[in-house]
This record gives C-alpha cells, sequence and structure tokens, in this order.
C-alpha cells in the first residue's frame, strides 16, 4: 500500500516556561551584543529592539522532545530548546536572520519561516522535497536570510505532521515606516491554536488508513499561546494530568494603547479571537499594513489555520479583567457524530472545551476571576475570512490586468487503488520526494514538465509577469490556502464553482498570503513573479496536506536554474541519504518516515 502522506507543512507543565534561544546582534563588527533572553515572553510586551540600522541576529535552536502539559494533559511535546511555543524571533525591516537549527528530535526536521519571502534564498524557505533536503537527526543545518518585509510572521516544522507536535513559534519584523507605530505604546504575541493529546503520527496513520471514510481527527483542547483548560476529571486524562495550568494573562494599563498580532497556529481549526468590552481595530493581515475604515474595528475577529492579524486595543475601560476569548468554531470542524467502524471520525469523542479563555488583566484590577461578557458570535457560523472592507490595503493597490500566465487548480476528493482517500489537485495527490528537492532539480536543468504527475508542478517564465490562479473547489470543507514566496491580491472569492459566473475587484483587493476557499467555492488570485525559485501552494489544515492537497509553482526556471546552490545545502542533502542508509531504510517518501515515527513514538 502506498500512502499519500505529505508535509510542506507540518505547532511545564505549560510549555513556554523559559525562552533559551538568546539572539545576538552583530553591526558588521567583530563585537557580538547580546540582546534579550525572555522568561515567559509570550506573556510580555515585546522587547524594543534598538535603532533601525540593519543588522544580523543570530539563533540557535535545539529541535528535542519533551513532556509538557499545554493544557493539563501530559504528552511528548516536538519542542525548540524545550519550549512550546517556540522561542520569538524578532527584527527589523532589513535585518539578516542566522538561524542554526540542531536537530534532536530522533526524526528529520525543517523549519518553515511562514509569510516570508525568502527572495533570493529558495533553499531556505523549509519545504521538504521541494526546498531543501529534511535535516537528519542529530544534524545541524544553518537557515541564512534577510528579512525585505515586516510585519507578522511565524515559523513551524514543514516535515510530516510535527508542527502538529509544537514545533511552532512567533517571527516578528518592524518597520520605522510602519504607519501604526506612533499609534500603540506596547506590542503583545497571542497565539491561538488546537492541540491533539496524541502525537500526530498515529493519528495520521489512521487518516490515511485503508477503507477510513471518516474525517480528520478532532482536536482534544483550545490554547491560547500554549495555554488551555482540559478536565482532568475525564476518562482519558490520565495519571499525570496538572489540574493548575496558569491562565493565560495579559497585563495592560488603563489610558493605553496595546498591539496584539493573533496568529492561529493551528492543525485543523478557524478560531473567532475577541476581548470583552474592547473593540479591536485591525491595522494588519498576513504582513500588510491595512487601512483605518468604519469596518476595521471589529468585536471579534475570525481567524484560519495559518492566518495572522494586528489588532490595536484602547485599554479604555473600567479598571477590572476581562476574559479574553478565543473559541474554536465547531461548525467549521466536521461532524462528530459516530458512524460505522470505517466512517467514525477519529477521537470523534474527545472532551474538548471550545472556548479558550485568557484575562486581560488591568493594573489595579486584583486577581478576582472575569465577570465580564462575550460579544454575540453569530450560530451557525459561515466560517469564512473577515469582511474584506475591515481589511483593504493602507495604500490603495489595484491589482495587475496584464495577466501573462493562468493556472487552473480543480481541488477534489477520490480514493486509491487501496481505499486510501486522498484529495487531489487537477486529478493529482502531491507526494514530495524527499531525498530529491524540486529546485535542485530545475538547477540540474530538468524540466518541470517532465516531472512525475504526483509532484503537481505548474511552470511560469515571464519576468515580472503577473499570474492568475484559480482555484476550484470541489467539496463541501472550506481550506484556507496559502502561497509561498509572495503575497497575492484576491481578486475573487466566494460561492460557486463556474468560472464564467466569478465577480472580480481589481480596484482595492484585499492583499495577503493565506485565504479561505470556500466550499463548493472559489478563489482568484493574482501576484507578480517577482520572484524565481519553487514555492508551494497548499492548504494550510495539516491534515490535507498529508492526503495531498499541494502544488508547486515553478517560478522562472530558466532563470533559476542559473542560480548556485549554496554548500551548505547541497551537503545537508548527501548527509540525509548517508542517514537513510545508517537507518537501512528507503527514506524517500512520506510513508518511510511515518512508519519509521511510529515506532518512535512508542518508546515515549
Amino acid at each position: 500500500m502506498k500512502l499519500k502522506l505529505f508535509s510542506i507543512l507540518s505547532v511545564a507543565v505549560c510549555g513556554f516556561l523559559s525562552a533559551t534561544a538568546t539572539p545576538i546582534e552583530s553591526e558588521g563588527s567583530d563585537e557580538l551584543e547580546p540582546r534579550f533572553a525572555p522568561k515567559s515572553y509570550i506573556f510580555d510586551p515585546l522587547p524594543k529592539l534598538r535603532g533601525y540600522k540593519p543588522k544580523t541576529r543570530y539563533y540557535d535552536f535545539e529541535l528535542k522532545i519533551k513532556k509538557l502539559s499545554p493544557d493539563g494533559y501530559e504528552r511528548p511535546v516536538w519542542t525548540v530548546n524545550g519550549q512550546y511555543p517556540g522561542p520569538l524571533i524578532q527584527a527589523n525591516k532589513g535585518d539578516r536572520l542566522v538561524i542554526k537549527v540542531k536537530n534532536n528530535f530522533g526524526d528529520p526536521a525543517t523549519i518553515h519561516w511562514h509569510g516570508i519571502f525568502q527572495r533570493g534564498t529558495n533553499w531556505y524557505d523549509g519545504v521538504p522535497g521541494q526546498t531543501q533536503c529534511p535535516i537528519p537527526n542529530r544534524i545541524t543545518f544553518t537557515y541564512n536570510y534577510t528579512l525585505d518585509q515586516s510585519g507578522t510572521y511565524w515559523y513551524h516544522s514543514h516535515f510530516l505532521a510535527q508542527y502538529v507536535d509544537g514545533l511552532v513559534g512567533p517571527l516578528i519584523v518592524h518597520d520605522k515606516d510602519d504607519p501604526y507605530k506612533n499609534s500603540y505604546q506596547e506590542d503583545y504575541v497571542v497565539l491561538v491554536s488546537d492541540w491533539y493529546h496524541s502525537p500526530s503520527a498515529p493519528l495520521l496513520v489512521q487518516r490515511t488508513a485503508p477503507h477510513y471514510e471518516g474525517f480528520n481527527p478532532y482536536p482534544d483542547a483550545s490554547l491560547i499561546s500554549g495555554l488551555g483548560q482540559y478536565n482532568c476529571s475525564s476518562p482519558g486524562a490520565g495519571k499525570k494530568c496538572n489540574r493548575n495550568v496558569p491562565i493565560p494573562t495579559y497585563k495592560v494599563r488603563k489610558g493605553k494603547k496595546y498591539r496584539f498580532r493573533i496568529i492561529n497556529t493551528s492543525a485543523y481549526a478557524l478560531f473567532t479571537f475577541s476581548i470583552d468590552n474592547h473593540p479591536l481595530k485591525v491595522i494588519e493581515v498576513d504582513g500588510i499594513f491595512t487601512k483605518e475604515t468604519n469596518a476595521s474595528t471589529v468585536n471579534y475577529l475570525p481567524i484560519h489555520t495559518a492566518q495572522r492579524y494586528s489588532v490595536i486595543l484602547n485599554a479604555n475601560q473600567p479598571v477590572a479583567n476581562y476574559f479574553i476569548r478565543a473559541n474554536l468554531v465547531p461548525d467549521c470542524l466536521a461532524p462528530r457524530i459516530p458512524m460505522t467502524p470505517f466512517n467514525t471520525t477519529i477521537n470523534y469523542n474527545s472532551s474538548i472545551i471550545f472556548n479558550a479563555t485568557g484575562v486581560l488583566h488591568y493594573h489595579g484590577a486584583g486577581t478576582g476571576k472575569p465577570k465580564s461578557t462575550g460579544y454575540t458570535i453569530p450560530s451557525p457560523f459561515a466560517c469564512e475570512d473577515l469582511n474584506a472592507d475591515a481589511i483593504r490595503p493602507y495604500e490603495d493597490s489595484p491589482a495587475p490586468t496584464n495577466v501573462t500566465d493562468t493556472i487552473l487548480l480543480n481541488v477534489t476528493f477520490g480514493r486509491n487503488d487501496d481505499d486510501v482517500g486522498h484529495f487531489l489537485m487537477n486529478g493529482e495527490s502531491f507526494e514530495p520526494i524527499f531525498n530529491s528537492p524540486t529546485n535542485q532539480r530545475i538547477m540540474l536543468k530538468e524540466n518541470f514538465r517532465d516531472f512525475e504527475p504526483t509532484q503537481n508542478a505548474y511552470g511560469y517564465d515571464t519576468p515580472y509577469g503577473c499570474v492568475e490562479l484559480i482555484l476550484i473547489n470541489g467539496g463541501g470543507a472550506n481550506h484556507p490556502f496559502h502561497l509561498h514566496g509572495h503575497a497575492f491580491w484576491l481578486v475573487s472569492q466566494g460561492p460557486g464553482v463556474n468560472p464564467a459566473n466569478f465577480t472580480y475587484n481589481l480596484k482595492n483587493p484585499v492583499i495577503r498570503d493565506t485565504t479561505t476557499v470556500p466550499g463548493r467555492g472559489h478563489i482568484v488570485v493574482r501576484y507578480l513573479a517577482d520572484n524565481p525559485g519553487v514555492w508551494a501552494f497548499h492548504c494550510h489544515i495539516e491534515w490535507h496536506v498529508e492526503l495531498g492537497m499541494v502544488a508547486q509553482l515553478i517560478e522562472r526556471p530558466t532563470e533559476f536554474s542559473n542560480e548556485t546552490l549554496p554548500d551548505d545545502v547541497r551537503a545537508l542533502c548527501m548527509q540525509y541519504n548517508s542517514y537513510k542508509k545508517e537507518k537501512r531504510s528507503t527514506f524517500t517518501l512520506p510513508q518511510d518516515a511515518m512508519v519509521k515515527r511510529v515506532q518512535m513514538y512508542k518508546k515515549l
């Protein structure tokens, strides 16, 4: 049987006890200056960076498995430096990041820097089988790239479903020309996420089992910045369930304004985010500054997997404690009801608490439990992105009209000869070849048109042309699609699958890098071919990724084939092939790696 598994992505008692990655700044001299090593950064205002002169910032990441209990339930967590969520990366636009990653997971890994364009450094995009070989266990690999953009980003594993097991963290890039930098006094980061008590590999093996007809594994918990609440009295809680997980708390002072950067690091779930009694003014979406309008102040924020928003909160309410709410929306998940043995959804009977809560604590309010009331969330929920009028670009930016290349992608669901369900894009389910990354094949002058059909490779070769991607979703589920290497103009989005009936907005469309395709609906995006390389375009629901909902975009291959691959990237593939030989495994395809991971989990 050939399983269609993939990761082009793959998120103490609580997991954020210490941020042990200490960044170091250098201004081109031999003197290295320690910057900061916060102990619980996730609930503290972001440390202020000094000046905007470009610097090189160094980070050391050790990938290791550690038993943690983010919601009270103890399980092995795939961490960076023993921490979940991972350490904060913070820089200015124009800075260079040098991030040394030592892999001690016991299985391979990569890290993708979600939303970072990697202009001129495609080989550091972190996608195994597309832009690099995986980093073998006990091997160190360094990512080295320059930031030519600003905003709210995050990093996560891209190997199989590792990010579901914990390898996630925030990446924040500041800009001296930020139009809102004087509109708030402090800056916070908030991560919302679904969470599973089982490691991802056994879940994925079940999800890709022959004859399985259920839906994606149901989460066990919802988290705010790595903390959640779980009922330790439930039958599956185990003996080490911690009943005293701290409440995620963000502190404010009356009269000040705060920027909250909200990132959805989920495997599956759409959340609504809100803070009682405090409307939120949206100023950024996926790294793009947005215009202040009547619609940009909202009571709650729908945020799907991998999306990011910045909002400004005005601490102008009476001094008290107020609930922060991250509501995992069950309407946007598959049904939970049990059916037959083959179509009962994995973990359908979990004891999940859908509404994760934290506290907005005003200085002087005391320690009492909030008594605030939440905003009304529509039910049933539409499972759509935030209203486009709330996130128009700060500067007017009409979509390009001179389309030079058009790619049409039809998403459907099918079953292979072994009766394994998988997603198809134009009839093919994506399957990476870990030890032969696509970008290296292009550099060896291979023609992407000759690639295996399961590579889902689409190319275009017009320098600075305009690419139009039309994606049609033939199924009933919604899909948050993310484009690597670019932000795009979202020129059409909505119900319907007939392109003849699509409505376009070319005048003032939303610009972002992750957007939701509705069930039995479509999106049309446009972007400039200004970044030669190999870029993934995929659903960011990790279970859908592993079932093949991925395309590869080969941008300007003629030009890219003349690039010089860095020695360390080439050497990594040699190390990976040696690792395969050492393990006596044909570790080229995802199913080989997954079998190994399941064996490893049994020992934890």
